[in-house]
């Protein structure tokens, strides 16, 4: 292998420019010439990278090397170029080139100005690498990470992130727009029948149908399964997205009846449709897209091949004050607990953390989980005093594991209502307050809450970061995060969400998902989570992916206080 100084510094010893050998890649030498820099030495590699010999570039006896730098990269690497030069620092770039059979290459530059003794940039000494398939690989991976590797739709997440650009286009215009959830009635019978290629080939057959039928501007995309999505949006705010989504739902309707011609038979299949309209139905995906799902499944129940709008619910107001009222007096009344749920290293089967789960002892109704109390609680404000004694309570067991020489941390969930700079920073208080390294606790916030403006999160994401402690996405998979998202948001790990999990390692298309988001997460640095893991083949598949950690039944159930310390403390400490 090249000495790496010599790649960067293509000089013999009298200071005559060289060609040194840079493996999978050349050096180059500019010289400032005049107003210009000139090529002045190029390794042979050059013409396998660009198609073209060193000597056409050197002097620029038949091209300059500008000329097949790529359009669109030429300003910004230009750019770079001189300001390394004014800065007399080192540079580092990727641009594509075009080459010479007409194809394009990208490349990464290295290199450093070399000074002359006034301390003028004189030259330009360096070295650059073909690293095509090192992005096409990335790009292939991004790709695949939000799109559905059968038919090639935007996934739920890439949906999701559709949806929320929707939404917000639609409070700044006054405009609305519709969520269609399709669900194709008894395509169990047809993967029995004829099996799962016919099944996928129909899959296929179904979303290219959905694609012509749906307006310009719409979008379209697969939920999983046999399950779809459609975002009807761009209607006006005089126009009535009622009726845009009924429109777009008949003609799906119709194009869908019309028979398949697979396994030397025509097939026929109908679609159950639910719909959710915004901004009246929700102001958030996850909202919007539980609605449309409640609704198709009303349009099944309602005998299927039908379309059904949303319909709320009517709220019995006076047993949600009730349970406000209840809810008030349950602290005092020592009837919230918190329960543990292991958190397992996969390759070591061992315990290293927990996550904390809140639980009501209901005097008359028994233990309740949080989704029979969280919502008044939310709608009350009662869920902030909630939060500050599920962490104080959290911290104390983390302290006694911590004294007791157990190396777990504990995992905290912190709702959106939770995420104000004042609420943050009585968060770090409250951990500092118990003597407890930044390593001990691990704060968790759901995808749908990272969904809010990026920018109003920052300022508190920079604090829990400045103070060390760790930042984890729950429920990682059903909302929208991109991988520019995920970069702002810096989390050490990501918690994939039982919906993929459970249907492993059967549904081939949930394995792929789940295969990218391990791989993304590890080219990342982001440790990965499988939650809902409850059989051995599940979690088989898991450790064959590399996937580091995992929760579920298991292992265990989320256990009380006392019974999750008799489990850890035991004399092998291994996952029950």
């Amino acid at each position: 292998m090249s000495d790496p100084n010599a790649a960067n510094h293509p000089r013999d010893r009298e200071g005559a420019a060289a060609t040194v050998r840079v493996l999978h890649g050349t050096s180059y030498a500019f010289e400032h010439r005049g107003e210009r820099w000139v090529m002045c030495a190029a390794g042979p590699e050059i013409e396998s990278i660009t198609g073209y010999p060193p000597a056409d570039f050197i002097d620029h006896a038949r091209r300059s090397y500008g000329s097949i730098v790529h359009p669109e990269d030429y300003s910004g690497m230009v750019s770079l170029f001189q300001d390394a030069i004014e800065r007399r620092a080192p540079y580092a770039i990727e641009y594509r080139v075009i080459h010479a059979d007409g194809s394009t290459r990208w490349v990464q530059g290295h290199g450093r100005g070399v000074c002359d003794a006034g301390g003028n940039v004189t030259r330009i000494d360096g070295c650059f690498f073909d690293v095509t398939e090192r992005r096409l690989s990335e790009e292939r991976l991004a790709h695949l990470a939000l799109h559905d590797p059968l038919t090639d739709l935007p996934n739920r997440a890439l949906f999701q992130e559709h949806l929320t650009v929707a939404i917000a286009n639609a409070h700044r215009s006054g405009s609305g727009g519709a969520v269609l959830f399709i669900d194709l009635d008894d395509f169990k019978l047809v993967n029995d029948s004829f099996g799962h290629a016919v099944g996928d080939e129909l899959l296929v057959l179904v979303a290219q149908r959905l694609r012509d039928s749906c307006r310009a501007g719409d979008v379209v995309a697969r939920q999983g399964g046999d399950e779809f999505l459609v975002l009807v949006q761009g209607t006006s705010a005089a126009a009535d997205p009622e009726a845009a989504a009924q429109t777009v739902a008949t003609n799906l309707r119709v194009a869908l009846a019309k028979p398949y011609a697979l396994a030397s038979t025509d097939l026929y299949i109908t679609p159950s449709i639910g719909a959710s309209l915004f901004p009246s139905d929700g102001d958030s995906a996850e909202t919007l897209l539980k609605h449309a799902d409640i609704a198709m499944y009303a349009a099944k129940d309602a005998g299927r091949d039908g379309y059904r709008l949303y319909q709320p619910p009517k709220r019995d107001s006076s047993v949600e004050l009730a349970i406000a009222s209840q809810l008030r007096q349950a602290e005092r009344r020592d009837e919230l607990e918190l329960y543990y749920q292991p958190i397992v290293d996969l390759s070591q089967s061992c315990i290293v953390g927990a996550e904390a789960l809140l639980r009501w002892n209901h005097p008359e109704a028994g233990l309740l989980l949080p989704g029979e109390f969280l919502p008044a609680a939310e709608r009350t404000g009662l869920i902030r005093p909630m939060t500050a004694w599920v962490l104080e309570r959290a911290c104390i067991e983390a302290r006694r594991w911590c004294d007791h020489d157990l190396d777990l941390y504990a995992s905290i969930n912190l709702p959106p209502a939770y995420w104000q700079p004042a609420a943050i920073r009585r968060v770090i208080a409250t951990i500092e307050s118990f003597g407890l390294s930044a390593d001990r606790v691990m704060i968790e916030l759901t995808e749908e809450a990272a969904m809010t403006d990026i920018a109003d999160l920052e300022p508190m994401l920079a604090e829990i970061h400045a103070q060390g402690l760790r930042l984890a996405i729950d429920d990682f998979g059903t909302g929208h995060s991109s991988l520019g998202r995920l970069s702002r948001l810096r989390p050490s790990m990501i918690k994939i969400d039982r919906s993929f999990v459970k249907d492993l390692p059967g549904d081939r298309d949930a394995g792929v998902l789940v295969e990218t988001m391990i791989t993304m997460a590890s080219k990342l640095g982001i440790h990965c989570l499988a939650e809902g893991i409850e059989t051995e083949a599940q979690l088989k598949f898991l450790r064959d992916l590399g996937c580091p950690l995992g929760q579920g039944y298991l292992y265990s159930r989320p256990l009380p206080t006392a019974r999750f310390n008799a489990l850890i403390t035991g004399e092998e400490r291994r996952a029950a």
